[in-house]
């Protein structure tokens, strides 16, 4: 796994200004969707439990039963260009070295939050002798309730991570970067700003100066403290952070990935805020086009550009 033990749970983190809009498409059109999601986590389920040994696989799949079906449906899947292309974008998102803890993050993808912390908790009981591994299920864990917005537990739970990897490496360890990373975005979430900005800093000061830096993580870490200066009203330091943000991803990742789209979004805000509106208008559609070319419609990030897209225009 390199030098970041708790990889996996690095969050890239959207702007909060803009919410995902609900889908306004007709009863029927929603149940369709409804029905191939069901049908995409039913064959990546099923594709995880085929790789781990019968005992536990007969205990999630009694515990997941709904989500399980005896055929394959990846010929189903393939026929449907959307749908196949959220179904690999959700593969390689949920990857992991160990197939159950594949497991636990698609029941985060889903919002079952109460399987992925059964499963995280079950991962965690046979790792004694593995502090590594421990750590980074601890961090999976603080993101079951930092998504249920339980964020006294969550940062519990990242605290616990960070206190277990002191006892084998210096505070400034690159490994570490993620998991402060972890704790700013719980006190973003709390709205406590500056300790937010704190931890973001020392994740991004961590990074920078790594024998192993990742640029990936660094361009991350530099949209967060964007992120947080625009929470603050703060738009012209958020824009110097989301300028950096989408240079470095702008040649780190290729031109169709929605991390990038996410860049421009998050720029589009800051430009809005300062008025500069026209420039705004070009990043948003910028982010609406890379996920048109690799998100299927109804995607919430596709929905969130094309509702920044939308009020920019409104006001230009």
């Amino acid at each position: 796994m390199g030098c970041h033990v708790s990889a996996a749970t690095a969050t890239v983190t959207p702007s909060a200004t803009i919410q995902p809009r609900q889908a306004n498409g007709t009863r029927d059109n929603q149940s369709m969707k409804d029905e191939q999601s069901h049908l995409m986590y039913a064959q990546l389920f099923k594709e995880l439990t085929n790789q781990i040994d019968e005992n536990d696989r007969s205990r999630i799949i009694s515990y997941c039963s709904d989500l399980y079906i005896e055929e394959n449906l990846a010929d189903s899947i393939e026929k449907n260009s959307e749908l196949n292309t959220l179904t690999n974008f959700m593969r390689e998102k949920i990857q992991d070295d160990d197939p159950i803890c594949s497991i636990g993050h698609l029941m985060l993808e889903i919002g079952s939050y109460e399987r992925a912390e059964y499963i995280y908790l079950k991962a965690l009981s046979t790792q004694q002798d593995d502090w590594i591994r421990q750590a980074s299920l601890l961090n999976n864990l603080g993101k079951v309730h930092q998504e249920q917005e339980n964020y006294v537990k969550a940062l519990e739970y990242y605290q616990k991570a960070v206190e277990l990897q002191h006892r084998h490496l210096p505070e400034d360890h690159c490994s570490l970067s993620i998991d402060y990373s972890n704790i700013g975005s719980v006190y973003q979430k709390q709205n406590k700003y500056d300790l937010a900005l704190e931890y973001f800093q020392r994740a991004l000061n961590i990074e920078m100066n790594s024998a192993q830096k990742d640029d990936e993580l660094v361009a991350l870490f530099t949209n967060n403290i964007g992120l947080v200066y625009n929470d603050q009203k703060n738009f012209s330091q958020g824009l110097v952070y989301h300028e950096k943000s989408l240079e470095m991803n702008d040649k780190l990742l290729p031109s169709t990935h929605p991390t990038l789209a996410l860049s421009h979004h998050n720029l589009a805000i800051s430009l809005f805020f300062l008025g500069r509106l026209q420039q705004a208008l070009e990043h948003a559609k910028k982010a609406v086009d890379i996920t048109s070319q690799s998100l299927p419609n109804g995607h919430p990030q596709r929905d969130a550009h094309q509702d920044l897209m939308n009020n920019i225009q409104r006001k230009t």
